[in-house]
């Protein structure tokens, strides 16, 4: 391994909401990561999730169907965890007006046993869940209603002792994820890598000496026609400075990112990683292909309207559709002949050794990593030039092809043009598109990580000395 591709010392933590059950490109990405570091770093990942979901059985099934937890990477659920562990907070007595749920309430179960109980108001609003342990006792409580003297409700989390008796308490739900973190992190030099936006607003205002906070920002920060950021985006993006690091996975995101927030957050760029497989280069392949979640944002029409227009001037010119989601089935209606769909496959990305095309139609990326895994395999690209991503992966003509985004007339001429070319120029280009690859190889992506990480615990360490000195000059002239 390159000098300095070894991972900094320090525990590894992962923060994202939830793991859906048919999660796409954002929750992939972090396991991929995650077994990088495990694996060639030689650190233990920690994937903690914060989401308050009854389908853990099944999400546990997806997981290892497509072998996403390896050796060294675990996932942790915080009310899950909190039926296990002890956490505390400010003291709570009996009391305090707590009240469990009693069994009128909306009863949840995993399998054969009873995880949850559910209260809702009068407008349907869940009011309160109570989370019990697998013999029954109360774990947590998550009261949504409790009377402030402002008028509104307010959210208060109770967590009790092995017998359900209440124990602590916690204002609101972020002061229960940072007393988490400081339980896990314990103290102790660690990172913790922010992958989903929603987490993300809480993360910003996470600090604690020992803690280096990564934000890792996935898919495009810019609205569709590209003007503005996205209003899912704009309240993290306002405190980027609160973060020791963010890091994109283009250094073109990051530099348009850096014209709008200024100098001061440490912007970083580092790619998911890619293997290169053993692919022949020479043998005769045919079709194209797409690998997508059916969503609209994946525009897989466009392809499949691609193709059409190719056929009527190519012929025999084929469409496998890999993924699934909630556009499928209006694409089968859509899709003539030569379009098949396949769904969901865990090994879709093994049939990129023997397409002759991969479409990329989406209407935003962050990487594109679909792109850079057919380039590995030999599968030459037709992307729709969109941030970010294709451009900086595809020369155009060289190991690719670059098309105007939403010009399915130019899609369908990229299409015929490509399959044109003789035996050749095509293996030509598919040498050319592996070599290209070869830089976003699991050695210089962890390289690339290390390196990153680095930069943020010195920018952490300098910040938190900063803030050390501000606050004993503040404490000074108070006294003064």
């Amino acid at each position: 391994m390159a000098r300095g591709s070894l991972l900094p010392a320090g525990r590894q933590f992962v923060l994202t909401w939830g793991v859906p059950r048919d999660y796409g490109g954002l929750t992939a990405a972090l396991f991929q990561r995650s077994r990088l570091f495990a694996g060639l770093g030689k650190t233990e990942v920690h994937v903690l999730t914060c989401d308050d979901r009854d389908d853990r059985v099944a999400v546990s099934a997806e997981l290892a169907r497509r072998g996403a937890l390896t050796d060294g990477v675990r996932l942790i659920n915080l009310w899950d965890w909190l039926r296990e562990n002890d956490l505390r907070g400010r003291a709570v007595g009996a009391g305090a007006g707590f009240s469990p749920l009693g069994g009128d309430a909306d009863a949840e179960y995993s399998g054969e046993t009873l995880v949850r109980r559910i209260r809702t108001d009068a407008t349907g609003a869940v009011a309160q869940i109570d989370h019990l342990r697998p013999d029954g006792t109360l774990a947590a409580s998550d009261r949504r209603d409790v009377p402030h003297a402002s008028g509104r409700a307010r959210r208060v989390i109770v967590t009790c002792d092995a017998t359900g008796a209440p124990r602590s308490a916690w204002r609101g739900v972020r002061e229960l994820y940072a007393a988490w973190l400081d339980r896990l992190t314990a103290g102790g030099p660690s990172f913790l890598l922010v992958d989903s936006k929603a987490m993300a607003r809480f993360a910003a205002g996470y600090r604690r000496p020992g803690v280096t906070v990564l934000h890792v920002v996935h898919g495009s920060h810019l609205t569709d026609d590209g003007t503005s950021i996205r209003p899912s985006r704009a309240e993290v993006f306002s405190r980027l400075s609160a973060f020791d690091a963010v890091v994109f996975c283009t250094a073109r995101q990051a530099g348009d990112v850096r014209r709008e927030v200024g100098v001061l957050p440490l912007l970083a760029a580092v790619p998911h990683p890619v293997t290169i497989p053993e692919a022949d280069l020479v043998r005769p392949r045919s079709g194209a292909t797409v690998i997508a979640r059916l969503e609209p944002i994946k525009r897989v029409e466009d392809a499949i309207e691609a193709v059409a227009r190719a056929r009527s001037r190519l012929g025999d010119l084929t469409l496998d559709v890999y993924g699934d989601g909630p556009a499928r089935p209006a694409l089968e209606r859509l899709a003539g002949e030569g379009v098949r769909f396949h769904g969901f496959q865990p090994g879709a990305r093994d049939t990129l050794a023997s397409a002759g095309f991969l479409l990329l139609t989406s209407r935003s990326e962050a990487f594109s990593l679909v792109v850079a895994e057919a380039m590995a395999a030999g599968c030459l690209p037709i992307a729709y030039d969109v941030a970010y991503g294709p451009r900086e992966l595809i020369a155009h003509g060289s190991t690719g092809w670059l098309v105007p985004p939403g010009d399915v007339d130019a899609l369908a001429a990229a299409l015929v043009d490509a399959s044109s070319l003789d035996a050749a120029s095509l293996q030509r280009m598919r040498r050319r598109a592996r070599d290209r690859a070869r830089a976003y190889d699991e050695n210089a992506v962890l390289a690339r990580w290390g390196l990153t990480l680095r930069r943020a615990r010195r920018r952490h360490r300098v910040r938190q000395s900063t803030w050390r000195v501000r606050e004993t000059l503040r404490r000074r002239l108070r006294i003064g």
